[in-house]
C-alpha cells in the first residue's frame, strides 16, 4: 500500500497540481469536486458509468491528502477498524 501511496502522490506532484504549499483546504476542494464527479456518474445508467473511476479519483485524493500532511493512512484505517468494531459489539 504505501509503494501505492507513494507512486501516486509522485505523479500528482510530478504534474505540477501538488506543491509544498498546497494547503489542506486546496485538497478538500480538490476532494468535493471528485465527489460531485462520483455522485454525477451515480446517476448515470450503469452501462454508461465511470462510477469506478471516479471512486478511485475520491480515494487517490485522501491518499495524496495524507501523503502530504505525513498521515499513516494504513495504520490509520485499521485503528478506525479496531473502534468500529468496539463499537459494534458495544452498541454504538
Amino acid at each position: 500500500m504505501k509503494k501505492l501511496i507513494s507512486d501516486n502522490y509522485k505523479s500528482i506532484v510530478d504534474r505540477g497540481f501538488i506543491t509544498p504549499t498546497t494547503t489542506l483546504f486546496e485538497f478538500l476542494d480538490k476532494l468535493d469536486e471528485e465527489v460531485k464527479e462520483l455522485e454525477k456518474e451515480a446517476l448515470r445508467p450503469k452501462q454508461y458509468s465511470n462510477l469506478n473511476e471516479e471512486l478511485a479519483d475520491v480515494i487517490m485524493v485522501c491518499l495524496n491528502l495524507a501523503k502530504h500532511y505525513n498521515i499513516d493512512i494504513e495504520q490509520e484505517i485499521k485503528n478506525k477498524i479496531k473502534i468500529n468494531k468496539y463499537r459494534a459489539k458495544n452498541g454504538k
